[in-house]
């Protein structure tokens, strides 16, 4: 793993979709969400966009076969979608191969193997395998430049849990408060429940030298419970609507002038 990083999003790399299959891969993502859904149709929408290469349907119809909704349970088939996955180079069907690998389901188990699996998917561009390594180099390697690089590709994704692993850091490692809060409210707004407790909890007990704020408080306790109560919510404007105080000695950056404020571009921090 001692290589350098270049930050890749999937985007840039995954193969195109086409028109036709993503249109039946959105209805299946809409009847998957409803109260009552009826996965056979799921599943038979998703295999429908499988035969004109979709790969978003790949990885989803795959995740039927290892449930058994709306289908027979079956890894095999699962693994073999991965497999088309990782022949059509797709960032994501490398990820989920190392997954497989890791665990030993069906295939034999190596962490060597699932290690290049996930390290071809982040060199790809894939969130999911750039969060995977870059905690492995944050909290195991303890190579923090490194991991910080990985979780902020995968963060400028839209990539809610790389924005909470980050939050994560900056909070218990580097001690850069105002940094773990920008994170935590990212994470929030992209759906991450556990972003927004982390926010409340912080202004309720006025932890890290921040002072207590009932207003804070109870917005991101409706924040919290509002996620909780809707999976896959997002919230946009969530910064913009609902902004952070900074902190009383570091400002909104501790590593930058105290009169410092963020412009609004991704590179602020």
């Amino acid at each position: 793993m001692a290589y350098e990083f270049k930050c890749v999003h999937e985007k840039d790399t995954a193969p195109q979709l086409d028109k036709e299959a993503d249109g039946w891969f959105q209805q299946a993502r809409k009847i998957s969400k409803e109260r009552l859904p009826d996965w056979v149709r799921v599943a038979q929408l998703y295999q429908e966009a499988v035969g004109k290469d979709h790969w978003k349907a790949m990885h989803n119809l795959a995740e039927l076969y290892l449930r058994g909704k709306g289908v027979p349970k079956d890894t095999n088939k699962a693994i073999d979608l991965y497999q088309r996955m990782v022949d059509l180079d797709v960032p994501l069907g490398y990820y989920d191969m190392g997954v497989v690998v890791q665990r030993g389901v069906r295939v034999e188990q190596s962490d060597k193997d699932a290690m290049l699996f996930l390290l071809r998917a982040a060199d790809l561009g894939s969130p999911q395998a750039q969060t995977r390594i870059g905690y492995i180099y944050v909290h195991e390697k303890r190579q923090y430049t490194v991991g910080v690089g990985y979780l902020k590709c995968a963060a400028m994704q839209d990539f809610a849990d790389a924005n909470y692993k980050l939050a994560t850091y900056y909070e218990l490692l580097d001690k850069n408060y105002p940094v773990a809060m920008h994170y935590y409210q990212r994470a929030a707004a992209l759906g991450e429940p556990k972003g927004a407790l982390n926010i409340r909890n912080t202004f309720r007990d006025g932890d890290f030298q921040y002072a207590k704020d009932e207003a804070v408080d109870a917005v991101y306790s409706a924040v919290f419970r509002s996620l909780l109560d809707n999976p896959g919510l997002q919230i946009p404007n969530l910064a913009k609507e609902h902004p952070l105080p900074p902190h009383p000695v570091q400002g909104y950056h501790a590593d930058k002038d105290i009169n410092w404020k963020p412009t609004g571009r991704a590179d602020d921090y």
